[in-house]
């Protein structure tokens, strides 16, 4: 069954909505200014912040509050009615969920499952609802979770959406694990020494070709083929190989032909796993009949930041609007490119996309990887 996107939200550090995040995508080059202080830590770490008085307080957690934002921008594009959603599907990738509520308040349990059920009550979602917490690669996982409840027939529409806010344990513990990068986010920089963290919340409204037809709706982009694995390898290093994710790759690449024209990487600025990913990918294009040259490479993380959760629905909301522009942003902070890195990787400015076919890579903590890739609607 054919699965395609009929509606886009988010929330970043640009601002609110799809269009901000595009504009910040294509004129974003400079080192980040320093966020407001939200995780009070003794060494202060670059963050990339969503800008205050952007998303209200509502009662709920911040996180709560960032994806009830990007999935009102989505069921709005996607004109959705109360109706529609009375039978829609719900698939939400966090990592820690309303963390903030646990963190102001001893005795608060952080339980992620909580986002999904206050984003059902809210959007009036009565269709199966699953939350998803693959650490980094959570929001990739909503997105195929999404695709396969449409594929089994569990549902016709499912909104599938990622979020998290800054949370000071995760943020302190990345710090003395040595995984930020003190200056800024430099993935394809010879000299990257680290990730930064963001926060925000993205979303999608995926449905069957069929269903958006007899709606009147048209597909923005539609799926290839996704594909889900875990080397289990280790609580946070990637395995060496590769293999798993390559694996992955491997089968989000069999619905095109060749070499996908871009890949919207999980590349967040940490050596050995921006290394292992570019290699796995570059792997599977071969192996898929193209070659690593020929696919425009893009992390989206130099200029937004890490942001967990939502890190693979964001993938797919670039690579939506990627594919609706026929143009790949240009990488942030490059002084010199990284020379092991297989993909062709724009800097000077936005590149035309060479084919109408967009690879998302997500990869988390404990080797779970997901890897989707997205063609332009028929």
């Amino acid at each position: 069954m054919t699965v395609v996107v009929t509606g886009l939200g988010a929330v970043s550090c640009f601002g609110s909505g799809t269009a901000a995040l595009w504009e910040g995508l294509l004129g974003a080059s400079r080192r980040p200014d320093p966020a407001p202080d939200v995780c009070g830590l003794p060494a202060r770490p670059h963050l990339y912040a969503v800008p205050e008085g952007v998303v209200p307080e509502d009662g709920t957690g911040r996180t709560g509050a960032l994806l009830t934002a990007a999935v009102a921008e989505a069921v709005t594009e996607a004109g959705l009615t109360p109706a529609d959603l009375l039978d829609a599907g719900l698939t939400v990738g966090t990592s820690l969920g309303d963390i903030d509520l646990a963190e102001r308040a001893a005795g608060t349990e952080p339980a992620t499952h909580r986002v999904a059920a206050a984003l059902a009550a809210r959007f009036g979602t009565g269709g199966p609802g699953q939350t998803l917490s693959t650490a980094c690669s959570a929001g990739a996982y909503a997105v195929g979770w999404g695709a396969e409840l449409i594929g089994t027939g569990q549902a016709d529409i499912v909104v599938a959406c990622g979020g998290d806010a800054f949370s000071r344990v995760a943020v302190g513990t990345l710090q003395r694990f040595g995984l930020l990068d003190g200056e800024c986010c430099r993935p394809f920089d010879a000299g990257r020494a680290g990730m930064v963290t963001g926060e925000g919340a993205a979303a999608l409204v995926l449905e069957s070709a069929e269903s958006a037809r007899r709606r009147g709706r048209t597909a923005l982009a539609e799926l290839a083929g996704h594909g889900w694995s875990c080397d289990a390898h280790h609580p946070m290093a990637p395995e060496p190989s590769g293999e798993q994710l390559r694996r992955s790759a491997a089968r989000a690449l069999a619905g095109i032909d060749g070499a996908p024209g871009a890949a919207v990487l999980h590349r967040a600025g940490v050596a050995l796993n921006d290394a292992v990913e570019a290699t796995a990918i570059s792997e599977a294009v071969t192996a898929a009949g193209g070659t690593g040259g020929e696919v425009l490479g893009y992390a989206p993380k130099a200029v937004m930041g890490h942001t967990a959760g939502a890190a693979g629905v964001f993938g797919c909301v670039i690579a939506a609007l990627v594919l609706r522009h026929r143009l790949v942003p240009p990488n942030a902070h490059v002084t010199t490119p990284d020379p092991d890195c297989p993909l062709t990787v724009p800097l000077d400015g936005p590149a035309p996309l060479p084919r109408p076919t967009v690879l998302v890579s997500g990869t988390g903590f404990g080797g779970n990887n997901a890897v989707l890739t997205w063609r332009a609607a028929a």
